[in-house]
C-alpha cells in the first residue's frame, strides 16, 4: 500500500481527500496538520501534528512519502525548506494552488489557460497576513516548486471552490437564501461578473488520480464551470430547490444610500473571469458532478447543521429592511 501524506486534510477539500482515500482501502495515510480544525475527525488515521512554518514541518523528514498532497502551504519561504528536507524522501508532491495566481482583471473576459503568467510577489508579499496577497503567494510557491527540477509534481490550480463542507460559506450565503427567503437583494451594476467553478468533489476526484497517473502534466487549471454569474447560479439553486424566490435588483447607489457595499455580497467580482478546463478534462477523464447535484448536497448538508445564518454578506434583517424601502421609494 503507498504512503501517502496529507498536508491538512481536515478542512473542505483536504477533508473530502481524505474521506475518499480512507473509502478506497488502498492506501496508509497520514495527516500532518496543527490539531486545531475539526478534531473529531478521521481518529483511526496516522496523525503527525505541528505547525508547517516552524521546525514542526521536520516531523515528515523522517519517512518515504509515495504521494505528497499540500492544501495549507501559503507562505513562500518556508516552502523551499520543506522541499529541501524531503529530497529523495517523496515519489510525488501535489500542490494545491489557486486561478489567483494569474492577475485576473487583467486578463477579464479573456479564457485564462496555463500558460498565462503568473503575478510577481514582492519581499512584502511573501511574508504578509494569511490572505494578504494570496495569489502572489502561491505563484511564488509554484515558482519554488517548478525549481526543483527532479521532483515530480503536479500544480492544481482551482476556481472558486464549492461543495457541502464549505467553511467560506461564500456559496451558502445564496444557497441560504434561496432556500429561506421569499425574497432577497442580487447586486445589478450591468456588469455579466462571471466567474470560474471548482467542484470539491471533482477536484477531490482528480487528486486521487493524480496520486496514480502516470503521463501528465505540471500545471493544471482544475476548473469544472468555466463561466457562471451568481444570478445564473442562484436560478439553478431554485429550480433544483423547488423555489421562487423573488430576486430584488438593486444598483450600487440605491445600496450605498443604506449603508451596503457592492463588495459585502460573497463572490461578486469586478471582473468576468473565465478560466480553461480544456487539459485537465483531458488528461483527467471522468464524469464531473453537476451543478445542481452538489448544490442539493449543500443544501441537504446544510439542513441537518439546521441552517444556520451565513457569516458572509449583509445581514439578512438589514437586508429585508432595505428591500422594504427600495419597495417605497420605487
Amino acid at each position: 500500500m503507498k504512503n501517502i501524506l496529507i498536508l491538512g486534510g481536515t478542512m473542505f477539500v483536504g477533508r473530502t481527500v481524505t474521506e475518499k482515500l480512507i473509502a478506497s482501502g488502498k492506501y496508509n495515510i497520514t495527516l500532518f496538520n496543527r490539531g486545531k480544525s475539526n478534531t473529531g475527525l478521521f481518529n483511526d488515521v496516522a496523525r503527525l501534528y505541528g505547525d508547517r512554518e516552524t521546525a514542526d514541518i521536520e516531523k515528515i523528514y523522517n519517512n518515504h512519502w509515495d504521494c505528497i498532497i499540500d492544501f495549507s502551504g501559503y507562505y513562500p519561504l518556508t516552502f523551499d525548506k520543506l522541499l529541501k528536507g524531503i529530497d529523495g524522501k517523496v515519489g510525488r508532491y501535489i500542490f494545491i494552488s489557486t486561478v489567483s495566481v494569474f492577475d485576473v482583471p487583467k486578463y477579464s473576459g479573456q479564457l485564462i489557460t496555463e500558460q498565462f503568467p503568473m503575478q510577481p510577489c514582492s519581499e512584502a508579499q511573501k511574508v504578509s497576513p494569511l490572505m494578504d496577497a494570496y495569489g502572489e503567494k502561491k505563484a511564488e510557491m509554484e515558482r519554488i516548486l517548478m525549481s526543483h527540477t527532479a521532483l515530480d509534481k503536479i500544480i492544481f490550480r482551482p476556481g472558486f471552490i464549492y461543495g457541502k463542507y464549505d467553511w467560506t460559506e461564500r456559496f451558502y450565503y445564496w444557497l441560504y437564501r434561496v432556500q429561506n427567503c421569499a425574497q432577497f437583494l442580487l447586486p445589478d451594476d450591468g456588469n455579466p461578473r462571471k466567474i470560474s467553478l471548482t467542484n470539491a468533489d471533482d477536484l477531490a476526484t482528480a487528486l486521487l488520480m493524480a496520486i496514480e497517473i502516470e503521463k501528465h502534466c505540471t500545471v493544471y487549471n482544475t476548473i469544472s464551470t468555466p463561466s457562471i454569474s451568481i444570478r445564473e447560479m442562484v436560478h439553478e439553486a431554485a429550480t433544483a430547490f423547488g423555489k421562487q424566490p423573488e430576486i430584488i435588483t438593486a444598483n450600487p447607489k440605491q445600496l450605498e444610500a443604506h449603508g451596503i457595499q457592492l463588495t459585502q455580497f460573497p463572490l461578486l467580482m469586478p471582473i468576468d473571469f473565465n478560466a480553461s478546463d480544456t487539459l485537465w478534462k483531458k488528461d483527467f477523464p471522468f464524469e464531473r458532478t453537476s451543478l445542481a447535484t452538489t448544490l442539493l448536497e449543500m443544501r441537504d448538508h446544510n439542513a441537518r447543521l439546521g441552517y444556520p445564518k451565513p457569516k458572509p454578506g449583509p445581514d439578512i434583517e438589514k437586508e429585508q429592511d432595505i428591500i422594504k424601502k427600495l419597495r417605497f421609494t420605487n
